[in-house]
C-alpha cells in the first residue's frame, strides 16, 4: 500500500496542530462538528480544496472589477440610414399605396 498526504492538508474544514516533533500532530475536522481524525484520509465524502476558491470567492473577485458605462450605443451603423428616414419612407409608402 502505497502512503501519501492527507486529504486534510489541503481541506477547507480541516483543523491541524503540529509539534516541533514530526509525530506531534493533532487533525480535527470541522465539517459538523470538531472531531478528532486519528489517520492519515485518503478519501472523504465531505473534502472541500482549500486551494480553489469557491463560487462566493470568486463573486467577491468579479464585483471589485469596475466598469464605466458605455457612451456610445453599440453595434453597427448603416451609411445614408437612420431610424426616422425608414418610418417616413414607409409612412410615405403606405399612403401611396406601394
Amino acid at each position: 500500500m502505497v502512503e501519501g498526504e492527507s486529504l486534510c492538508r489541503t481541506c477547507r474544514f480541516a483543523h491541524i496542530q503540529r509539534g516541533f516533533r514530526q509525530n506531534e500532530e493533532m487533525t480535527y475536522c470541522g465539517y459538523d462538528t470538531m472531531r478528532l481524525v486519528r489517520f492519515k484520509v485518503a478519501d472523504c465524502t465531505d473534502y472541500l480544496d482549500k486551494t480553489i476558491p469557491t463560487r462566493f470567492e470568486m463573486e467577491q473577485m468579479a464585483y471589485l472589477i469596475k466598469v464605466e458605462p458605455a457612451r456610445t450605443m453599440a453595434g453597427f451603423e448603416r451609411v445614408g440610414f437612420s431610424v426616422e428616414k425608414s418610418a417616413n419612407v414607409e409612412k410615405f409608402e403606405n399612403e401611396d399605396g406601394g
